[in-house]
């Protein structure tokens, strides 16, 4: 599930949403880091569900927010030539703050396996690792996977919905394994890919 395909596509629409902020002045710094408190949002939203269910409701919206800011920053970056190497280090960090605020919660949820979840969630940063160590010995950065971080957030986003209407116990019950599977799956296929371009 390379969801990565269609970023170019995407990233047209969002170019006039990037000339208006360019506009007002905010900086892709600001646009990075407010990925966190979007994610944090997206934390308590599925903490708090067990006892307000309606809670769940934030959690597509608040995915979609992060993932849309994700391509924002860099856009904006490019667009206004202030690219540096401390954006890309606030990116990089931000982006694994933000995969374990909004991942981490689900272990806490009723019908969820605690361990299975937080081993998920520990695959889907070793992948974010393999793919950054690949850039860093002289590669690409790899953002390929069968769940990439885009793939990660829609399988949030949709268990939440499937919580809201069926309850709790199914869907974060299903949802461990998926994210460890689909982690594990992704840092084997970047693992794979990495090697062969760095032979």
């Amino acid at each position: 599930m390379n969801l990565y395909a269609s970023k170019g596509a995407i990233n047209a629409r969002l170019m006039p949403l990037v000339d208006r902020l360019l506009a007002a002045g905010i900086s892709p710094d600001a646009i990075t880091l407010a990925a966190i408190p979007v994610a944090l949002l997206g934390s308590a939203a599925l903490l708090a569900s067990p006892a307000q269910p309606v809670a769940l409701l934030a959690v597509p919206v608040l995915v979609a927010g992060r993932l849309v800011l994700n391509l924002l920053d860099g856009n904006l970056a490019r667009r206004s030539g202030r690219m540096h190497p401390r954006g890309e280090l606030f990116n990089e960090v931000g982006d694994r703050l933000a995969d374990v605020a909004f991942l981490a919660p689900v272990a806490f949820l009723p019908g969820a396996s605690s361990s299975i979840v937080l081993l998920g969630v520990a695959a889907a940063l070793l992948a974010s690792y393999v793919g950054i160590t690949t850039r860093a010995a002289g590669g690409p950065r790899l953002y390929r996977g069968v769940l990439s971080k885009p793939g990660r957030m829609i399988l949030l986003a949709a268990c939440s919905l499937w919580a809201l209407l069926a309850g709790p116990a199914t869907p974060w019950g299903v949802f461990g394994p998926l994210l460890l599977a689909g982690g594990l799956l992704t840092v084997a296929e970047r693992l794979f890919v990495a090697i062969r371009t760095l032979e």
